[in-house]
Order: structure tokens, then C-alpha cells, then sequence
């Protein structure tokens, strides 16, 4: 039985990807080989949507991407952010709305919103388009005079969001790349760019693995220029390999802030145990075999980076990809420890710690017992608090 609340929509992470890919039908980003976190939730009677943004994409890029998914319109990444980084304004057109009349009002008024739940980096997107939606763009209006203004920069649609909830989320970023060795991380970055060079430019496999660069000339006019058009985006900053940095994130908080009339709320997972040396060393069991030698460097790392942000001691606890800490809230915008009778719009509510890995809690080699709870108590939460509110305003 279909309930009564708004859909859901999950939002991947960086390197993720949703429903419309083929790599989907076999291995689902939520729940990996073993379940489909989107299939469950739609059998018991959620509406639930996986969406697709780029893997590599920068916030505002993903961004874009997901607001024309979810309204079936062309992708518009703005006059004036396209021609700052040199790649084309529009991208992909689609031509059915992943949800059906997404902030128009119902037989009694009301507007029909979403609530979005993130992994990872998606939750950097789905903080910009709220603010996008509310507020809009005003460097995009000042350059698009000529009536193509895109309806995500014109700002004026508040309210069709009810809910946003962040696992994992590198709200602050994360010191990842830095934290490794310079030997290691060259050996991993290497691998890890000659891999997306493949998936990228080589015609079968972007079949299977969907990149989404269209817009940065990647896929457009075979193999070779391919490369070069894929290293040419990863030299930009319009990418998730800066946004996702300390000094990338940062820069991204200054244009964000959370909004009154939202649901925040944030799980942040932690994989390591402190020390009484003050280090925060990988629990054995609890972290991800793969991410074991990183989880080790974040544990033991400190720096100032670049642009003169501090990486402390207190960024040392992490799930082998981002820092516990700068999961729980962006640090300009106001939090508050989760209190279940007294759940607050505008600011973080601030999850219970989990003990995990970045992949595990959305299922990443673990099983649908113990992955379903987090999803299924969330879900019911916000059910709940969506009943009282459509009480509210019936009274």
C-alpha cells in the first residue's frame, strides 16, 4: 500500500550512481550487490527514486543535473558558471520527471515536496538546491538577458522541499587526499584517474559506468579526444576532486545556509578508536578491508591547508573516506544534538554517532538486516513529522 507522505529520493555520492544506469540493474549503489535500498523502500510503500548526477561532477553541476531530472527538463548549468569553466551551457534533456508535479499544489493546497536522502558528496548538491530553489542565482541572472534563464536560478520556489537527510556528508570536506603519503596517494590517484580515464573515454564501458561529461566535450568525438577533454575537466576547479577538498568545501559554505522551512538532519559514522597517544586508529571489524591504510593516515593527520584552514586533532576520527566531524554539520550554519520531541526545522539535528565505514552504512558488503534500520527509522521519523505538520494546516 502506496502511504500518504512525499517521495523519496536518494542522492549518490562521489564516483556513485542511481536507477537509470545499467550498472544498476546489477549492482545498485544503495545496498551494492546483495539488495536494492530503493526496491525495498518502494515495496513497503514509500515512493522512492535513486537519482543519476555525474560521478565526477562538481556540487553545481550535480546540482543541475538533479534539478532537471527531477522536473524533465534540459539540463542548464548557467551562462555564466559555463563559460567561467569552459564547457557547455546545456547538457542532457529528459523527458519525464523522476517526480510527477514536484511543487505544484494539490485538490487542498498543498505543494507536493520531497525529501532527500544523501550518501557522501550528494548531500553537498542537495544543500545548494535548496538554496538555488529559494533564492536562485543572481550572477546567472545579471548574465542571461535573453529570456533562457533557467527556472532553478530565478530563485521564488521555496517550500518544495521537506526534508534533507546527509550520511556520511563532507560537509567540511575531507582530508583524504592529503592525510596519505605522497607516495601512496600518487599510486592511488593514479589508479584511480586511469580508471575513470577508461570509463570515461572508452565507448563500451561508458556504456556500463556512466560519467555524464557530455558538457565537457568527454564522449563527443572519440577516444582520443576523450583524453583530452577529461584531463582538461579534472584541471578545473568545476569538478568533485576540488569540491570535495577541505579548501573546496570552505569556499562552498560561504554561498550556503540552511533554510527555515526544512528538515536538516545529519549521520555521521566513525571507523576508528582514539588513542592515548591522541591517534585514531581503524577498528579491526569494523572498518572496511579497503580502506584500512587510509583510515589510518586520516587518523594520525593534521595540516593547514592552502588557503589557511586548520585540520586539527579533532578531524582525526573518520569511516575511512571523510572526517566523523566534518560529517555532523557544515560548520557555518547552526546544529543541535537530535532530541526526538523537540525535532527542529532550520538547523542540523545532529544523528546518534554510528560505529561503521563509509560503504557499509548504505549496505556496501553488509546485509539488509543490518543496513535497512537507519533507512526504514529514518524514513518513519520523517513520516511522522510530516503527519503532524498536514494536521496543522488542516486545523
Amino acid at each position: 500500500m502506496k502511504k500518504q507522505g512525499y517521495p523519496y529520493v536518494l542522492v549518490p555520492g562521489m564516483s556513485g550512481w542511481g536507477e537509470t544506469s545499467s550498472l544498476s540493474k546489477v549492482l545498485p549503489y544503495w545496498g551494492f550487490a546483495r539488495f536494492d535500498i530503493a526496491a525495498i523502500l518502494n515495496a513497503r510503500g514509500y515512493e522512492t527514486h535513486a537519482a543519476s548526477v555525474s560521478p565526477l561532477g562538481s556540487a553545481w553541476d550535480r546540482t543541475c543535473e538533479l534539478y532537471a531530472q527531477l522536473t524533465g527538463t534540459r539540463v542548464d548549468y548557467g551562462k555564466a558558471h559555463s563559460e567561467k569553466y569552459g564547457h557547455a551551457r546545456y547538457g542532457r534533456t529528459y523527458d519525464k520527471p523522476l517526480i510527477e508535479g514536484w511543487g505544484e499544489r494539490d485538490e487542498n493546497g498543498r505543494v507536493r515536496k520531497v525529501n532527500f536522502i544523501s550518501h557522501s558528496f550528494g548531500g553537498v548538491s542537495l544543500r545548494m538546491l535548496a538554496v538555488l530553489l529559494e533564492e536562485g542565482c543572481a550572477e546567472e541572472r545579471e548574465a542571461t538577458t535573453d529570456g533562457t534563464l533557467s527556472a532553478l536560478f530565478e530563485g521564488g520556489h521555496g517550500g518544495w522541499i521537506f526534508s534533507i537527510t546527509t550520511i556520511c556528508a563532507p560537509h567540511n570536506g575531507t582530508d583524504m587526499q592529503f592525510a596519505l603519503p605522497k607516495l601512496y596517494r600518487t599510486l592511488l590517484q593514479t589508479a584511480y584517474y586511469e580508471l575513470d580515464h577508461a570509463m570515461a573515454c572508452i565507448p563500451g564501458l561508458r556504456k556500463v559506468y556512466d560519467v555524464q561529461l557530455e558538457h565537457f566535450g568527454v564522449g563527443e568525438k572519440g577516444p582520443f579526444s576523450d583524453v583530452k577533454e577529461y584531463r582538461r575537466f579534472k584541471e578545473t576547479r568545476d569538478n568533485v576532486f576540488y569540491d570535495v577538498s577541505v579548501d573546496g568545501s570552505i569556499r562552498i559554505n560561504r554561498r550556503l545556509h540552511t533554510l527555515d522551512d526544512i528538515y536538516y538532519f545529519s549521520y555521521a559514522v566513525c571507523g576508528t578508536k582514539e588513542t592515548r597517544s591522541g591517534k585514531q586508529l581503524p577498528r579491526l571489524g569494523v572498518m572496511m578491508t579497503g580502506l584500512l591504510p587510509i583510515a589510518y593516515y586520516m587518523g594520525v593527520h593534521t595540516e593547514v591547508t592552502p588557503d589557511g584552514n586548520v585540520v586539527d586533532a579533532s578531524w582525526k576520527a573518520n569511516d575511512g573516506v571523510v572526517n566523523t566531524l566534518s560529517s555532523m554539520a557544515p560548520e557555518n550554519e547552526p546544529s543541535v544534538p537530535f532530541d526526538p520531541a523537540h525535532v527542529k526545522k532550520g538547523v542540523w539535528n545532529v544523528m546518534p554517532l554510528i560505529e561503521g565505514n563509509h560503504g557499509a552504512v548504505i549496505g556496501w558488503f553488509r546485509d539488509q538486516k543490518s543496513t535497512m534500520p537507519l533507512f526504514c527509522g529514518q524514513i518513519r521519523r520523517i513520516e511522522a513529522l510530516c503527519k503532524e505538520e498536514q494536521y496543522a494546516e488542516a486545523e
